[in-house]
Parts: C-alpha cells; sequence; structure tokens
C-alpha cells in the first residue's frame, strides 16, 4: 500500500505562505473531529484509479479566512462566514483551489500520484470509500494551526494512507 507524506509546520509555512504571503504563521494543532456534525470540511484526494488515498480538514474558520484571502474579500466577510457557520460559494471555490494545492505537500518523488477528488463542506455527506479511508489513517495525521495574514488562525488536519 502506498504511503503519502506528511509535511511538518516548516514546509507547511513555506507552501501556504506562497498563497497568503509571508507573514502566514504555521503551528502544530490537535486533530480534528472527523464525525458528521463537527462543522468540519473535508477533501478527499483520489489516486489514479479514483479511490481515496488522503483527506484534508479544516475547520470553519480556516475555510473562511483562506477562503477570503485568496480573492481578497474583506475579512468581515470570513467573520460572518464563521458566525454563521455558512460559507459563501466564493469561499467554497477559493478553499477548493487551496486544497488543490496542499495535494502537492502529500507527494514527492516516490510517492505515487494522487489528485484532488472532492471538497465535501459537509462530512455527512462522505461516500463510503471516503468513510472507509477516514477509519484507515486515524492515526496517520498531520495537524495545524495557519495564521491567514490580516484575517485570522484555523485549523488544517492532514490525513493520508
Amino acid at each position: 500500500m502506498p504511503v503519502y507524506v506528511l509535511p511538518n509546520a516548516t514546509a507547511m509555512t513555506k507552501n501556504v505562505a506562497m498563497l497568503f504571503g509571508d507573514d502566514t504563521k504555521v503551528a502544530p494543532g490537535k486533530p480534528l473531529d472527523v464525525k458528521p456534525g463537527s462543522g468540519n470540511l473535508i477533501a478527499i484526494y483520489i489516486d489514479d484509479a479514483d479511490k481515496p488515498v488522503a483527506a484534508v480538514l479544516c475547520d470553519i474558520p480556516f475555510a473562511a479566512y483562506a477562503g477570503c484571502a485568496l480573492s481578497m474579500l474583506p475579512a468581515g466577510a470570513a467573520k460572518d462566514a464563521i458566525k454563521t457557520k455558512k460559507l459563501e460559494q466564493t469561499m467554497l471555490d477559493n478553499l477548493y483551489e487551496v486544497m488543490n494545492i496542499v495535494s502537492t505537500m502529500l507527494m514527492d518523488e516516490r510517492t505515487p500520484h494522487l489528485k484532488l477528488g472532492t471538497l465535501y463542506p459537509d462530512l455527512s455527506k462522505l461516500p463510503a470509500d471516503a468513510k472507509a479511508l477516514l477509519a484507515a489513517v486515524a492515526k496517520n495525521h498531520a495537524d495545524f494551526i495557519v495564521t491567514v495574514p490580516r484575517y485570522g488562525a484555523g485549523t488544517l488536519s492532514l490525513l493520508t494512507l
């Protein structure tokens, strides 16, 4: 079974700073809850056979801050989304692009190819194969608090086979 890469805080900082600027901060964080109703969003990554092989969870604050920062939407829009726990479509579209870029952090020259499959704004919508992946990777994760400059901090959990 292939093993994908889990970045450390230094590698994570380098990559997300390309998106959000040099003032981006990354620190070790706690794992995010993978249960439906947690409010967390999840990106499922697939291999060339369309089988789920990795996942990245993020909380609503990260989703809102990253989703706003990519299009330079006002920080107030992110704070409103966090308060209501509802992301605008633009934020979700931007978050999809952020998650697409995160895929590069899960690979190196020794790992098989993977790509972003689907971003699920609700864990209860996960298909059976994605749920099985979460059970399989529960102990293989890297967790970070990412502070997006001029917006705020949120949490990312990367899980791989």
